[in-house]
């Protein structure tokens, strides 16, 4: 099932939206954003509606947050783990370099990857001789693990 839209643009299906949060009954900030949400319905207007939603979630935080039967808490644990960023040694890193003169336009030509920096090196000496091309782009790439620290 789709709605639509006053614009003419279907809308997703309403169970994929979280539940609009229910006023507080006796609190008076709870009523005018709930009424404030009931013209923006009227008006089909989605976007004060989502508004009226967000500040009246706000508001149950903010005001409401220790009486649990108006409001229901949610409880977040975030816990801090040390880590350590360490190469991986079972995989190769990787050299590779890339010719980037020329007057206009860059020149393009590539070493290729390669597991050693050597043979990158000899390449741009190789290239430089026959182009006389002197400026290059070296890349280095490896793998990388994070252990948690003891």
């Amino acid at each position: 099932m789709t709605l639509e839209h006053r614009s003419g643009l279907e809308l997703l299906p309403a169970t994929i939206y979280p539940a609009a949060p229910e006023p507080v009954p006796g609190c008076a900030a709870c009523d005018e954003l709930d009424r404030f949400r009931a013209r923006a319905r009227e008006e089909c207007d989605r976007t004060r509606e989502t508004d009226a939603n967000v500040l009246l979630r706000r508001h149950q935080r903010q005001e409401h947050l220790g009486d649990r039967e108006s409001t229901p808490t949610r409880r977040r644990v975030f816990r801090y783990v040390p880590y350590s960023i360490v190469q991986d040694g079972s995989a190769e890193p990787e050299y590779e370099a890339s010719c980037v003169s020329g007057d206009e336009d860059d020149c393009g030509a590539g070493s290729g990857r390669h597991p050693d920096p050597a043979k990158v090196e000899e390449w741009q000496r190789r290239h430089t001789q026959e182009t006389r091309h002197t400026r290059y782009r070296r890349c280095f790439a490896d793998y990388s693990l994070l252990e948690p620290q003891a």
